[in-house]
């Protein structure tokens, strides 16, 4: 039976990052293979009855190398593990599991990882030194495989696959229904305009979005609030509320991942700050505006045949309402295009699975 390790950021109550892991561990379940699957988290007793899965204290760097030391393979992804924007620790933690799994000698995979932005040389030089020795590497889009050859990273070790949420099946619109009905008074006759937002350092969004939806509200819709990452955007929501006169449906409990994919997919359109709440309305056929504050914001809107309206902290008030209405308006055409550019994800995503699947044996 083979021992595998899945290295991430899970455990912290990030929706895209916990979709990413379900649906790693979906891609796991299909393999014909017997397994043993721990994951690092940062609530292992949570992670554990999520998921059905072991799960190991991704705090306790002890803990992380005697579970390391067990196992056969470490699959380290996906998402924005490598980058210095939010912080310039991290980046150090998620490379010494690699290290620490070059030295037991234990095949790396590293899984469709988002990256960059990266700024300092030595970060860099370790990036290159650790995946040039990796048993395989994928990444979600063209831009990062592009950011890892400028640290030396070989080309031909890197394949160009999808987020791995894009593997996701609709969920269905009657549960999303059912909580618009719950956290507010939703109207199915009417059009549903979802947020999936964040704040800034550098600017005070709650005006800029309050501006927006005062805009939409001149004629009847649904507005609906829903944050990804709760604990980081639970306040924006609530700023937002108190300083509008317009009733909003705010979702402020924390919700599972098929719960917000249901969501998203009873709206018309969503205008989405969060990489993964846009990957969740292009998976759903929703409509999507999105709003950039990271290159990986730009590389998915890109790969979708779409573009961000503007920037977090320069928010074009007028161009995002310009936006809503032109998506509400091309509804059919521009749903017809996501599925057609999210079944192309699926297909990369699916021949790279096979070739992980390969290794198992």
């Amino acid at each position: 039976m083979k021992k595998i390790v899945i290295s991430g950021y899970h455990g912290f109550g990030n929706i895209g990052d916990e979709a990413i892991l379900k649906a790693m561990l979906a891609e796991f379940d299909k393999m014909d293979r017997e397994m043993e699957l721990t994951v690092l988290s940062q609530k292992p007793e949570e992670t554990s009855n999520n998921y059905n899965v072991n799960a190991v204290d991704r705090s306790s760097l002890w803990k992380v190398v005697k579970t390391l030391r067990k196992t056969d393979i470490l699959v380290s992804g996906g998402g924005s593990l490598l980058q210095e924007s939010t912080g310039k620790l991290s980046i150090f933690y998620y490379l010494f599991i690699y290290f620490v799994a070059m030295i037991f000698r234990k095949k790396t995979i590293i899984f469709s990882h988002g990256i960059g932005p990266v700024y300092r040389s030595f970060s860099k030089k370790l990036i290159c030194f650790v995946f040039n020795r990796a048993s395989c590497i994928s990444v979600r889009d063209k831009r990062s495989k592009e950011e890892l050859m400028s640290y030396g990273v070989s080309g031909d070790k890197i394949d160009v696959t999808a987020d791995p949420v894009i593997s996701f099946k609709k969920f269905g619109r009657d549960k999303g229904v059912e909580l618009f009905n719950t956290f507010g008074m939703y109207d199915p006759s009417l059009e549903t305009i979802g947020f999936a937002i964040k704040s800034s350092k550098g600017a005070q969004v709650e005006e800029d979005f309050v501006k927006i939806i005062n805009r939409l509200k001149e004629k009847p819709c649904n507005i609906v609030l829903i944050p990804f990452h709760y604990s980081e955007d639970l306040p924006l929501i609530e700023k937002i509320v108190k300083l509008t006169e317009h009733h909003i449906i705010s979702i402020n409990e924390r919700h599972s991942v098929g719960e917000i994919f249901s969501m998203i997919e009873t709206l018309d359109v969503l205008v989405g700050v969060r990489l993964h709440a846009l990957i969740f309305s292009a998976v759903s056929e929703t409509p999507l505006v999105g709003i950039t504050y990271d290159p990986k914001i730009d590389a998915f809107l890109e790969s979708i045949h779409e573009e961000a309206v503007c920037d977090i902290d320069t928010i074009d008030t007028e161009a995002v309402v310009s936006a809503i209405e032109m998506h509400l308006e091309n509804k059919e055409a521009i749903k017809n295009r996501l599925k057609m550019d999210v079944f192309k994800h699926k297909v990369l995503l699916t021949k790279y699975n096979s070739g992980i699947e390969a290794m198992l044996d």
